[in-house]
Parts: structure tokens; sequence; C-alpha cells
């Protein structure tokens, strides 16, 4: 009777045993299919974290907006400027050229305006909202003023010489006839020799600037894509 015994023990142990092995190839025969479902889950998820990241780089760089070097420029002599004017009126290095007082004065009288006397550039399209960098290369004070419209400064011998009779508002104002200039603010910056400052534009804005001491130093920027008329 006892080796029966045994035998149905080994038979009970074998049949344990078979169907935790069956248990065991079960979880590994699916254990493919769980990673390849998750896998497949993970994917998408991931693709649309990646969407959302890129978006959120567009989005800023968009907000950035562009920048635009502009140089103000002069060829004053300091020698003939400051002896007609005052000492300090031109201050700068004269190896890549000059342009004297009186030379100046001819110039100006000949073509109402001084081509030495400007900024670079002068006509431009940026994206809106651009940063405008400003480098002065010249060796006198100028202003880089935001105007509605084009007109005089508050030098008056300059604006008759110029043909620009009519002082532009945001360069200067009538105090008991005479000129006074308007005070330095974010939209009238003074810029002195070898001086820089910077301004950003208003998102679709056509703005206008021009020194307030030498009027015919204008700057018009567009923004991009856009058509305006050019307002004088």
């Amino acid at each position: 009777m006892t080796p029966r015994v045994a035998s149905c023990e080994a038979v009970g142990r074998s049949s344990r045993f078979g169907t935790s092995r069956s248990r065991f190839q079960a979880r590994t025969s699916f254990s493919p299919v769980l990673k390849e479902g998750r896998m497949k889950r993970t994917i998408p998820a991931l693709a649309i974290v990646a969407l959302i990241f890129f978006s959120f780089v567009l989005l800023f760089a968009q907000n950035q907006g562009s920048s635009l070097n502009i140089n103000v420029r002069d060829y004053c002599d300091p020698t003939t400027f400051n002896a007609a004017i005052g000492p300090g009126t031109c201050v700068r290095d004269t190896t890549n050229g000059l342009i004297t007082f009186p030379g100046f004065l001819a110039e100006l009288g000949a073509d109402k305006s001084v081509g030495a006397w400007r900024f670079a550039p002068d006509h431009a399209k940026v994206e809106e909202g651009a940063t405008l960098n400003l480098q002065s290369l010249g060796g006198e004070t100028h202003t880089f003023t935001r105007v509605k419209r084009f007109g005089g400064g508050f030098v008056a011998f300059l604006n008759t010489a110029s043909g620009n009779l009519t002082p532009a508002p945001e360069c200067a104002h009538m105090v008991n006839g005479s000129l006074v200039p308007q005070p330095p603010s974010a939209d009238n910056i003074f810029i002195p020799a070898g001086g820089s400052a910077s301004t950003t534009l208003d998102h679709g804005e056509v703005a206008r600037f021009q020194c307030c001491i030498h009027p015919w130093m204008r700057l018009t920027i567009t923004p991009k894509d856009e058509h305006h008329e050019e307002v004088h």
C-alpha cells in the first residue's frame, strides 16, 4: 500500500509543477505582447510632448522678434566746429576724413541736407516688435526721436537752411518765440559722440525717426510684408 501512496504523492507534485510551469510559460508568452502594447501607447505620447515643446520654442522665437543695427553718422571737423559753435561740439578721430564747418554750411545751403550726416540705413523693413540698436559713429550729439510726421528740430538756423520750417512737436515747442527742445525720453533719445542706445518697435507700427538737431537725418521703418505710403 505504501508504494501507491508514494506514487500518488509523486503524481501530485508532478501535476503541481506542470501547472506552475504552464502559468510561467503563459506569463512569459504574454510579456512581449504587453511590452508592444506599452510601446504603442508611449510613442504617441512622446510625439505630443515633442510637438508641445517645439510649439513653445517657436512662439518664444516669434516673441523675441528681430533686431536692426543703425549707425548714426557725421563727419564733423573738431577744429572748425568747436571754434564756430563751442568747445566739445565735435569730438572724433578724423583719420577717415572730415568736413569743415564752412563746408558743412555750403552743402546744407545747396542741397538742404548734408549727406555725411545721416542714419544708416534710412529705410528698412523689419519684423514686428524688432529691437533697434543704435551706435554713434560721429563726433556730434544727435537725437533719435520717434515722430508722427517729419519736421524741423530745435535748432532754428538748421531748420531754415534745410527747409524744415515747422518743427516736429516731438522735437521742440515754441516758448516766447524761441524753440525749446523736448526733454529726453524713451521716444526722444539723445546719443552723444561714440554712444549707443536701443529701442523697441511697437507691433504693426510704421515708425519714423529723425534727429531733432539735424532734421534731414531720417529713418522710416516698415513691418515686413506690409506696404505703407511714406509720410513727409
